[in-house]
């Protein structure tokens, strides 16, 4: 075994050290990126609404119960996936071949991964929205005549359901049943949703078409 001269120790630390500069120099910058993006994101996010969209969804309330609201969660969520990408990056600085290969393919998995972040989040708003339309768009009477609210609460279910369907399979996880099950729940959602709207259209209208016909034909 040849011994390792001075010049040789020398010149492996200076390497060393000039990595080790990179990766905090990376590390820094992501942060500092994932910080300024984070605070335009949550100020755009506040502006336009995100508020009082939290307080109609189930999970924005539970948010909010947390102390968080739009801006804060906007701001923390961007900063930590920037961040974390950052250091993602910042190890492949090191050239160690196990973590290197470890972490390119991470990063190419990230985009799936926060796109899929970004579809669950989306379907659940949106879920809690239709569901909350068909409960309250109506007055209590005809929501107890027409059981609007159980109607709600079935689509609300189904719509998460067609979501993490459609989340797993972003994923890659093979969801073939999940997904068949999704399509019938989809027809569903919009055939419930048809027949609601329908049926409170016409109690709403009943009032007024025997009002017209009583001032016409009388």
């Amino acid at each position: 075994m040849t011994p390792v001269t001075g010049a040789e120790l020398a010149s492996d630390l200076q390497l060393v050290g000039i990595k080790l500069l990179v990766f905090g120099i990376v590390v820094a910058v992501a942060y500092g990126i994932g910080r300024v993006t984070g605070i335009v994101l949550g100020r755009v996010a506040s502006r336009l609404g995100g508020d009082a969209l939290m307080r109609q969804t189930v999970v924005g309330r539970a948010l909010q119960k947390s102390g968080y609201n739009a801006y804060s969660f906007t701001h923390a969520l961007t900063l930590w996936v920037i961040f974390i990408a950052g250091i993602l990056s910042a190890l492949e600085t090191l050239s160690i071949a196990y973590v290197t290969t470890s972490v390119t393919a991470f990063l190419d998995y990230l985009p799936i991964l926060v796109s899929a972040l970004l579809i669950l989040v989306v379907g659940v708003i949106v879920s809690d929205w239709v569901g909350e339309l068909i409960k309250k768009s109506t007055s209590t009477e005809v929501r107890e005549v027409f059981y609007l609210s159980l109607i709600g609460d079935g689509t609300k279910a189904i719509l998460y359901f067609v979501t993490i369907t459609i989340v797993l399979s972003r994923l890659g996880v093979n969801v073939s049943i999940l997904d068949i099950i999704a399509q019938a729940f989809a027809w569903a959602v919009a055939i419930a949703v048809g027949v609601a709207a329908g049926l409170v259209v016409g109690w709403v209208m009943k009032d007024k078409v025997k009002g017209w016909l009583q001032s016409n034909w009388s």
